[in-house]
């Protein structure tokens, strides 16, 4: 520790500097203030100075300020001798800045004692410091990159150049970053994709899952993907990539360019609410999934639903940061304000229930993301971004025709295990020219087609099983223990182009299975409104024909390749 030590007196200040020496004390002696200010200023490594008031020429409080006007920021204590008489001068130059002071007569080992207290706020002060800057550090390194990720995450709507107008949207993240996340985009066919959903937390570690997801979403429904797919690659992508406390609840809708057709996969999600034309009714429609990045491929049910909605409904989709917001008493909002709103405001829910759940918190902090998106159903309008203008995506893709082709396959044995076989059939189908509109009907057909004669027809598996948690959990288990030996099975698929008006394609899928009664199964659905939007109430809808033959074992399935008013 080094010391400045200022006194008139050459004996006083001679003795101070000998007992402070031997007391391994670096000492530098100054005679007034004015010779010290240089020495002061020049060394940085000072970190006492040391003042006996009495022979000053100069004023001590004048001389306590310019010493810590020069100190920049290092830290240095200013210690007075003085006369305990002078108290009202010893008084004004500690408030001017001085730290302590030490009375005359001087007891040596009290100033040793007070000078090593000094020493360990100085070495306090270092510390601090030290820490201070590894903060500052950190805290400019932790804004460079928040500035990185929050450029990256602003430009992924930059790649979309239209709006829809069925489609609004709010969000509002709790933190910098958000755990949420709503994409929407149009299809080659003119419809409209959408997707919402809520990862695990939130702020930049719940948000760093959406940048797959971006991809995925963007990518796929850019060649007419099916929601089947899209639910397929993210949910592998995520479980791949998400620790095993982490997932994504998440609906996918996509409504087709009429309105007609609006397909949904949803998975941990609150219910689907949709208001009628009228605007006084609501019904939801429940998940049927779990959320996505949980259940490993061969697990994964990517069945989606198909809604018949009348034109008009309102469909709204929302994270659980509407209705789980809570005020300053720890209340909820809960869905039944939700309910009340939507049925009020119709066309308005999400402004109003906006506003209302920020009014509702009363202050008190925002606990999750928020994000709520309304469809109205109906034929799908995009827009320019830049201009607002119309804009008709599928005007020329429509015309495009297909040339004539068949495709057939047989798997048997190990062939049945492959999960993804479905996709390899479609990727050679759906790049053919004219198809490619298509494809996400056609996939989801096949899938349908596909998933029914593997696990119904070879694997002779009981759908009912998957109305429970444990059921689900005992249906894969038996699907696992059945394709570990399949050796004497087969599924036949022939797919053919046929011409016409309109053009077809033709798929037939036949399974080595023991048939069923298929007679009773048309009837049940027939009876069962409640399965029209599932399996073979999916079917009948996206199909033109659908016949079942050879004792169940056989289906042949008829699309139409036209556009749908």
């Amino acid at each position: 520790m080094k010391v400045l030590l200022i006194d008139g007196q050459d004996s006083s200040r001679r003795e101070l500097a000998s007992i402070l020496e031997k007391s391994d004390l670096l000492v530098i002696q100054a005679e007034s203030p004015s010779d010290a200010y240089a020495i002061y200023e020049a060394d940085s490594s000072i970190d006492i100075v040391l003042m006996e008031i009495n022979g000053l020429h100069v004023d001590p409080i004048q001389a306590t300020g310019q010493f810590r006007k020069t100190q920049g920021s290092r830290h240095v204590s200013i210690i007075f001798v003085a006369d305990l008489g002078e108290a009202d001068i010893l008084e004004q130059c500690l408030a001017a800045g001085g730290d302590d002071f030490i009375p005359k007569p001087v007891h040596y080992k009290i100033l040793l004692a007070k000078l090593n207290v000094h020493r360990r706020a100085l070495s306090l002060y270092d510390k601090l410091s030290s820490a201070n800057e590894s903060l500052e550090y950190h805290k400019h390194m932790m804004e460079r990159e928040h500035s990185i990720v929050e450029h990256v995450f602003s430009r992924r709507t930059d790649r979309v150049k239209t709006e829809c107008d069925n489609v609004e949207k709010y969000t509002s993240p709790a933190s910098m970053f958000d755990g949420d996340l709503v994409l929407v985009n149009p299809s080659p066919s003119g419809g409209v994709y959408v997707l919402i959903g809520d990862f695990t937390g939130h702020g930049l570690a719940a948000s760093i899952g959406s940048l797959p997801v971006d991809e995925i979403f963007y990518g796929y429904t850019a060649r007419q993907a099916s929601i089947s797919q899209i639910a397929v690659e993210i949910n592998t992508r995520l479980y791949e990539l998400l620790p095993t406390n982490m997932f994504f609840c998440a609906t996918l809708m996509f409504m087709d360019h009429a309105g007609d057709n609006i397909m949904v996969w949803s998975g941990g999600m609150n219910d689907l609410h949709c208001l009628n034309p009228a605007g006084d009714t609501l019904h939801f429609i429940e998940g049927a999934h779990m959320p996505l990045g949980l259940l490993a491929p061969e697990e994964f049910d990517d069945r989606p639903t198909l809604l018949e909605l009348e034109k008009g409904t309102q469909v709204f989709i929302f994270t659980d940061g509407v209705n789980e917001a809570m005020n300053v008493s720890c209340e909820e909002f809960g869905l039944e304000r939700v309910h009340e709103l939507m049925i009020r405001d119709g066309v308005d829910s999400i402004k109003t229930l906006s506003n209302a759940v920020y009014e509702f918190r009363q202050g008190a902090e925002q606990n999750d993301d928020i994000s709520l998106v309304r469809i109205e159903v109906g034929p799908v309008v995009h827009r320019s971004r830049k201009t607002a203008e119309l804009v008709n995506i599928d005007a020329e893709l429509y015309g495009a025709k297909s040339f004539p082709w068949l495709f057939k396959m047989r798997l048997e044995g190990e062939d049945l295990k492959n999960t993804s076989i479905v996709n390899q059939v479609l990727d050679f189908v759906s790049s053919i020219q004219g198809i490619e509109l298509h494809q996400d009907k056609i996939f989801t057909i096949v899938s349908e087609l596909y998933s029914n004669a593997l696990e119904h027809g070879v694997l002779g598996l009981e759908s009912s099983l998957k109305e429970s948690a444990d059921g689900f959990e005992k249906y894969y288990k038996l699907r696992a223990q059945g394709l570990e030996d399949v050796s004497d099975h087969f599924i036949e698929l022939d797919f053919s182009y046929i011409k016409g008006e309109p053009n077809c394609v033709k798929l037939v899928v036949t399974d080595s299975g023991k048939g069923f009664d298929y007679e009773a199964l048309i009837k049940d659905f027939e009876n069962n409104e409640e399965a029209h939007g599932r399996g073979v109430g999916l079917l009948e809808s996206l199909c033109s024909h659908l016949e079942y033959s050879n004792q169940g074992r056989t289906v042949t399935a008829m699309y139409e390749l036209r556009r749908h008013h």
